[in-house]
């Protein structure tokens, strides 16, 4: 048998994973017979037959339809013999017995009582554990209150019946008290055909253990390079403790060689006052890469501890060995241009109103980024005064040491302080709420002069609100219809001199509501927005009546200026000019059942043209039945992204999707997959193509997912990176 076998190396995974077989048509649960209730009774049994004999030493002969049942157990059979003398039981023909976790049938039974233990032996039997449906056949069956041996047995976890898949060994035993499954001389069989073979297969019962996970399998062909290479990985999974595990794993790439790798995970507390907090070290090891010539690694750290209610400690590390460790070795993570590391210690006192940290962090430049600037430090507290009174004070006092790796650009240590009040006015109709701030900041400049900026501002702002009760699509809502008149002022202020360090100007991308009735156009302190401004918007909203749920929002807002030069974001620059007006920020945002659209439009009134727009439109049925198209136009080029899947049947989805820049007509990702789902077994194939550089070209990658209900998968990473391309896709065929 064992020279027919298709693959003789593979290691499916030791965790107990089930299916998702949500939305198949699977046979109802069946057992091997119908259950039977135990007797209430704890002292005696219940005894049923055609026919009974008591001989001379008070031996029980039941013959004909013969039933016994204790408080945990029942047997049934053509005929059953009771010796009261060594507390035996045999019975033979059409024998059923069942307990609190197995039934099974065969031609005879032997039981005997043995302290507090009962010894159950069967032959040619057939066997169904009640709460998990493992089910199979077995030439001889050996069974305590914990554990029980199959010998010449078969094992699946299919629908009884139905075994697309099982196990098939010498002998199988289930230990109960170490959750443990163990098959001896063990091979798996798909559809009768042997696939992998086992001299010593071992699982877990129920929940994780230690032990070999699935391997994967990927091919894929790198840009530049039309060879196509192969990739292997074989993980080991350490249970080391109910807090705490270890995985390793070996991978084999044909074109670079091997990888050495392993991830450590631990819970550090569980307190009831304090969150869980969590250590992960996650490391990667190339020794040589056969087409660099260099040795290459990945090191990422993570730690996550609350130090007491109020202290929290974060610990972030990542590094790589080189820019491109990406592209070349993970396959994963193209676009990102940064690794991010940090220390940070954040203090929270609600009760206080009181709020602090202190940060440090540095980057690491990856794939096609470029430098930005990072914190050395930064120390800040925020605290509101008077916090229930009728003018609350907002104070906020920040320090932050930024620092670059390019020698010609600014860096500098950064301190701003802020004071701001707010107050509703006690009227019902309109509302109205006023506002005040003022702010400090100062520049120690490495290379340059120190600049103390000061900035004061006040706004108003009056809201109308019309509620009512109306009709949507024979649904009763609420609309409530809001407009708005806000006012803005902040005296000009000389900024071109000031370095940028983190501020960015909100109006780059499309201008949005929010944008314009924020009343400040930059984020961060390095440019604040001078204004005289008035601002009208309008906000209608229709909601469900019972669910306050929003079906339909609508907002449209416009800002008007007195001052006709702006603060300007560009280096060295004070100012520059503007309309009179703003564009006009529009949006609208519908959700009706599975139908949901969106879209934002800005929209010129001077040229009567729509310059920039973003729009989703998606019909959400299921996680495999679903369509989602969104265009953006920024107004220097178009995008469209298209994700979808589609039950061809009840077994076979498809799954797909592109994100392509269509004013260039390059594709940046595309994603097409197809998977067969039954009720106890599923596959998935995968194909990438991924867009790296103009002189490169395009990545391709194509992975397989075998999945056997209750073994597991053999590629878990798959899922993963089909998530990440096909941001809707959550059909996932094992959990």
């Amino acid at each position: 048998m064992k020279r027919h076998l298709i693959f003789t190396t593979l290691i499916l995974s030791n965790t107990l994973i089930n299916a998702d077989i949500s939305g198949l048509n699977c046979p109802e649960y069946q057992t091997l017979f119908p259950l039977e209730k135990f007797t209430s009774n704890t002292q005696g049994l219940e005894v049923e037959a055609d026919q009974s004999e008591i001989n001379q030493n008070n031996n029980y002969l039941l013959t004909g339809n013969a039933t016994v049942k204790s408080n945990s157990h029942f047997l049934a059979a053509d005929e059953i013999s009771i010796s009261k003398s060594d507390q035996s039981t045999l019975a033979k023909g059409n024998v059923k017995f069942q307990d609190e976790r197995f039934l099974i049938t065969g031609n005879q039974i032997f039981t005997k009582k043995q302290n507090d233990d009962l010894l159950v032996k069967l032959s040619n039997a057939r066997y169904q554990q009640i709460d998990t449906n493992a089910n199979g056949s077995a030439e001889t069956v050996s069974k305590t209150t914990n554990t029980i041996l199959f010998e010449n047995a078969t094992y699946s976890l299919c629908p009884l019946n139905q075994n697309d898949w099982l196990i098939q060994a010498d002998s199988i035993e289930l230990d109960f008290e170490t959750n443990r499954g163990l098959a001896d001389d063990a091979v798996i069989k798909f559809f009768g055909y042997p696939v992998f073979y086992y001299p010593l297969y071992q699982w877990v019962l129920e929940g994780r253990g230690t032990g070999f996970l699935t391997p994967e399998f990927e091919r894929y062909t790198e840009a530049g390079d039309e060879k196509k290479h192969n990739r292997f990985r074989i993980p080991y999974y350490f249970n080391l403790a109910p807090d705490r595990d270890l995985l390793i794993a070996y991978t084999r790439m044909s074109n670079r060689g091997s990888i050495y790798e392993g991830t450590y995970r631990q819970l550090l507390t569980q307190n009831q006052d304090i969150k869980d907090n969590t250590l992960i070290i996650d490391g990667q090891y190339l020794s040589q890469d056969h087409v660099s010539q260099t040795k290459r690694w990945l090191f990422n750290t993570s730690l996550e501890l609350d130090i007491n209610e109020k202290i929290h400690l974060s610990v972030q590390t990542n590094r790589v060995s080189d820019k491109n460790y990406f592209k070349d070795i993970t396959h994963g993570d193209t676009s990102d241009t940064r690794l991010n590391s940090h220390i940070k210690v954040s203090f929270d006192d609600p009760k206080r109103y009181l709020t602090a940290h202190l940060l440090s962090e540095d980057e690491q430049i990856i794939n096609a980024g470029t430098p930005d600037y990072t914190k050395d430090f930064e120390v800040s507290i925020s605290k509101t005064i008077n916090p229930d009174s009728d003018y609350p004070l907002q104070t906020n006092l920040v320090t932050t040491k930024f620092t670059h790796d390019t020698s010609s650009v600014q860096s500098g240590l950064r301190t701003h302080g802020g004071l701001s009040v707010s107050k509703t006015l006690n009227f019902k109709f309109p509302e109205v709420t006023t506002r005040a701030d003022v702010g400090v900041t100062h520049y120690l400049l490495d290379n340059s002069n120190n600049i103390t900026r000061t900035t004061a501002g006040f706004g108003a702002g009056l809201a109308f609100p019309f509620i009512g009760q109306t009709q949507l699509l024979n649904s009763d809502v609420i609309h409530q219809f809001t407009p708005r008149v806000s006012y803005n002022y902040r005296a000009k202020q000389v900024q071109g001199n000031i370095p940028i360090f983190d501020t960015t100007d909100k109006h780059d991308d499309i201008i949005t509501f929010a944008d314009l009735t924020s009343g400040e156009r930059y984020t961060g302190f390095d440019r604040v927005t001078n204004a005289n401004d008035i601002t009208l918007s309008l906000e209608s909203d229709l909601s469900d009546k019972d669910s306050n749920k929003s079906l339909l929002n609508i907002k449209l807002a416009q800002s008007f200026y007195a001052d006709d030069e702006v603060v300007s974001d560009n280096a060295n620059t004070d100012y520059e000019t503007r309309k009179t007006h703003s564009d006009i920020a529009a949006s609208i945002d519908l959700a009706l059942g599975n139908f949901i659209y969106n879209t934002a439009i800005q929209f010129d009134p001077d040229k009567a043209t729509i310059v920039k727009r973003n729009n989703t439109l998606s019909y959400k049925l299921n996680p495999k039945e679903f369509v989602s198209i969104s265009t953006e136009n920024d107004g220097t080029k178009k995008t469209l992204k298209l994700y979808g899947a589609y039950p061809v049947t009840d077994a076979i989805h498809l799954f797909g999707g592109i994100d392509k820049t269509t004013s260039t007509g390059i594709t940046n990702t595309e994603t097409t997959g197809i998977v067969y789902e039954s009720c106890c077994w599923a596959f998935r194939i995968a194909h990438f193509k991924k867009y790296r550089d103009s002189s490169s070209g395009y990545d391709y990658s194509t992975g397989a997912e075998l999945v056997f209900k209750g073994l597991g998968s053999s590629s878990f990473s798959l899922r993963k990176k089909i998530e990440e391309n096909i941001p809707y896709y959550r059909a996932g065929i094992t959990r």
